[in-house]
């Protein structure tokens, strides 16, 4: 698809711009025999470390029995034993994950990672699968709560404002909710203690919101008698019932941290504030609007000119595609079912998700063509149009290094960010919040669609982004010392404001640092101006993490669209691999020379 090919030098090493209209045959330096055996080591060893390495993480104790399919399966058959007919009504069933980060990291300071698994697997379930059953502009609907493995959890009801009911006394709706309690929930209420109750009163009826919790603290340590002595200062189990009228519904499990610390967690303070987003905001927004502005600005110059912005919109067509299947193919639709206000006709939310779809495909279309048209812009300044490269009509050698750097890359990036995440672990600092991994794509219509198809999105706007950033430093930042600036910022804005103390500020940089350093090495000596090789390694990560968090759950339906990943990842490297053998049409430049 392009003329041209690149050369040995780096996008972010080469400060020579040259600018040129004369014809010049299409070369490719190959990766030196050095370098290819430094990629093969970094396959080895990451593989081998990712394999091996296995930091732990919240929600890595999820086991899938069921599927979004029969999970509703199952809902339909409890809502026709209450008497509910669920073809009556729209649904949606969706995966939720209720895990307060807050409430994660302040468990995961008493009770470990392995505690804060065994309290949501064993007793306070953290993901759940809900369905829900609605009708168009009806207050009046229903949600069936499932455990993992396919058990009822809960059944939600919410009635209209208006609707008739019974108005019980206070005593009257405890009474009911301590028998739903003891029988239904199988709960001895001896170990748990009523500790709110709000009453509202309906035009027709009257509402009563019941809490109990649990007297057993969750994060007390056995050993100690005194560990739960003070109710105030430790994490509890939580369950909310309501009695709309006569009827017990809504039961609710949930965690109660102490709230002096979860207000310590969640203050801003001005150090945290520069740190969180002043310097992120800067750096980010600062980098891109100046590149996006120069750019504007040159639009009628000679380098401006020659993007091929017809070669550039079929690369973006790809990521349209991939936009609309996670869109129409995973869990898109679900979610905002399930987030539909029956206040608003049903028609008005549908034609919302139309503009929602016509708005969204072509943002991404325009993003992802704008990234590669700033990237060309900026290495055509810094080292000629002649030299870059495209998907295809390269030499063979490009897709042989293109292979190498996708299969050595990833492993290597994976294999180090395993690395860094149990050195971590030997550094224990306080986060401000942890957020748990239970996955993505298990309540999409196909998981496998939407995960090749995300893939294909995300592939290409960060193959835009590196090829961009890379292009812009290399043509406009020359000096070494901004270079370093520009690393060190970069880090210090990848850390966030997830830290928790300034001791894990300087841990979470320094990672950053480290993962960012190899990035930078990543592209200057190995990727250079292969594009694909730097795509390989994108995909192949997201395939890879996908297949695995598939693979892992029990349920069919799920190991099969995980092998379906597999075979796509499969799929991805044989292009390289089937071109590099049937050879290229480009000229090949050999790996010491060099073109000035």
């Amino acid at each position: 698809m392009n003329r041209a090919a690149p050369v040995r030098e780096s996008v972010l090493v080469t400060e020579h711009e040259a600018v040129t209209s004369e014809a010049k045959p299409s070369r490719y330096a190959a990766l030196a025999p050095g370098m290819i055996a430094f990629l093969a080591v970094c396959l080895l060893g990451g593989g081998l470390l990712a394999w091996r390495l296995k930091p732990p993480s919240i929600g890595e104790y999820l086991k899938l029995s069921v599927n979004a399919r029969t999970a509703q399966a199952r809902a339909d058959q409890i809502m026709r034993q209450r008497g509910l007919d669920p073809n009556s009504y729209y649904q949606a069933a969706v995966f939720v994950d209720i895990a307060d980060p807050v409430v994660n990291e302040y468990l995961r300071q008493r009770a470990g990672i392995a505690g804060v698994n065994a309290i949501y697997a064993e007793r306070v379930p953290a993901a759940l699968w809900r369905v829900r059953y609605f009708r168009d502009s009806q207050a009046e609907e229903f949600a069936v709560v499932l455990r993992p493995e396919g058990a009822l959890h809960s059944v939600r009801h919410t009635l209209a404002e208006e609707a008739p009911g019974a108005s019980l006394t206070k005593e009257e709706a405890v009474a009911r909710a301590e028998k739903f309690l003891r029988d239904e929930k199988k709960l001895d209420l001896k170990k748990w203690a009523l500790v709110e109750s709000n009453s509202d009163k309906r035009p027709h009826r009257i509402d009563h919101t019941l809490t109990w919790q649990q007297n057993e603290p969750l994060d007390a340590v056995p050993s100690s008698a005194a560990s739960s002595a003070n109710t105030e200062d430790h994490a509890h189990a939580r369950i909310d019932v309501q009695v709309l009228g006569d009827e017990v519904t809504n039961y609710r499990t949930y965690i109660k941290i102490p709230d002096n610390w979860r207000r310590k967690q969640e203050e801003l303070s001005l150090f945290r504030a520069i740190f969180s987003y002043v310097i992120p905001i800067l750096f980010f927004t600062g980098l891109g609007l100046t590149a996006l502005i120069v750019f504007l600005k040159n639009l009628k110059s000679e380098a401006a000119r020659s993007v091929p912005w017809r070669r550039i919109a079929l690369w973006s067509i790809w990521g349209l595609l991939g936009y609309l299947a996670v869109f129409f193919l995973g869990n898109r639709v679900p979610s905002f079912l399930n987030a539909y206000n029956t206040a608003i006709p049903l028609k008005v939310m549908y034609g919302g998700l139309a503009v929602g779809v016509l708005v969204g495909g072509p943002l991404y279309f325009g993003g992802i063509a704008l990234l590669f048209a700033i990237a060309w812009y900026y290495a055509s300044r810094a080292f000629g149009e002649e030299r870059l490269p495209g998907w295809a009509g390269m030499p063979g050698s490009y897709y042989r290094d293109a292979l190498w750097i996708g299969l050595g890359g990833a492993a290597g990036l994976l294999g180090l960010e395993r690395f860094l995440a149990v050195a971590s672990a030997h550094w224990p600092t306080a986060h401000r919040s942890l957020e748990a991994s239970f996955g993505l794509d298990f309540d999409a219509l196909l998981p496998a669609v939407s995960i090749v198809g995300g893939t294909v999105l995300r592939g290409l706007l960060f193959t835009g982004l590196v090829t961009a950033t890379a292009a812009f430093v290399a043509g406009q930042v020359r000096h070494r010392g901004l270079r370093v600036l520009l690393l060190l910022f970069g880090a210090l804005a990848l850390a966030g404001g997830n830290w928790g103390s300034p001791a894990d500020l300087a841990k979470q940089f320094l990672a950053r640092l480290i993962l960012f350093s190899v990035l930078v090495f990543g592209v200057r000596w190995v990727m250079r101006f292969n594009i694909l090789g730097c795509f390989l390694v994108v995909a192949g990560t997201f395939l890879l993490g996908g297949a695995t968090e598939l693979l892992a759950q029990p349920d069919s339906f799920y190991r099969a669209n995980g092998y379906a990943v597999l075979l796509a990842l499969v799929a991805l490297f044989a292009w390289p691999f089937a071109a590099w053998r049937m050879g290229g049409s480009a000229r090949v430049v050999g790996p010491t020379e060099t073109i000035h």
